[in-house]
């Protein structure tokens, strides 16, 4: 029996079902249908995308042996302000797309995260930016601005909040198609 699983990527852009079938994947987004051999499949990867500052979303990257990629999340847009988390639905077709792919190309890999350099360059940044903030409320406290130290704390937390997960969930890694990363399924 086939694996469905459709979803909006953006606010504007109509659904995109995929469809799972033995060896091959059915990407259909409402213009052209394309079929992928799984055999052509190199690499797999999963990360964590935040959308908003309330949206948690996952997605997976699928690379192609001739270049070309898909992409999928577990996020999907109804119009420009509201989102539907689809996590059972994404677990299930993820998990059954990793163990086709792999019967069709035990060669495929299977990453999670961001790249080595991108992850390090994300994390230098965020830790660079939240140690700027503290400076910033520190001098601010100096000088008695409390207004200004108030507000600082206000952006350090909400920054914490937001980067930690990003830097957390996108550490690289590789994983095998039987168990994918849980901290990378919703």
């Amino acid at each position: 029996m086939p694996h469905v699983y459709t979803h909006s990527p953006r606010p504007v852009s109509g659904p995109i079902t995929f469809t799972l079938d033995g060896d091959k994947l059915t990407v259909d987004n409402g213009r052209k249908v394309q079929e992928v051999k799984l055999s052509a499949v190199e690499t797999v990867r999963m990360t964590y995308e935040p959308r908003s500052f309330a949206q948690k979303a996952f997605q997976t990257r699928v690379r192609l042996a001739d270049g070309k990629a898909f992409t999928f999340s577990s996020l999907s847009w109804r119009s420009l302000i509201e989102a539907e988390r689809l996590d059972r639905d994404y677990r299930a077709f993820t998990r059954a797309l990793f163990v086709a792919i792999s019967k069709a190309n035990p060669k495929a890999r299977f990453v999670g995260g961001r790249p080595k350099i991108l992850w390090v360059a994300t994390a230098v940044l965020a830790t660079a930016s939240l140690v700027a903030m503290a400076v910033f409320m520190w001098r601010a406290l100096q000088a008695g601005a409390t207004g200004a130290v108030l507000m600082g704390g206000l952006l350090l937390a909400a920054a914490i909040w937001q980067l930690e997960p990003m830097i957390r969930l996108n550490k690289p890694q590789n994983f095998s198609p039987d168990e994918p990363p849980r901290e990378l399924l919703p």
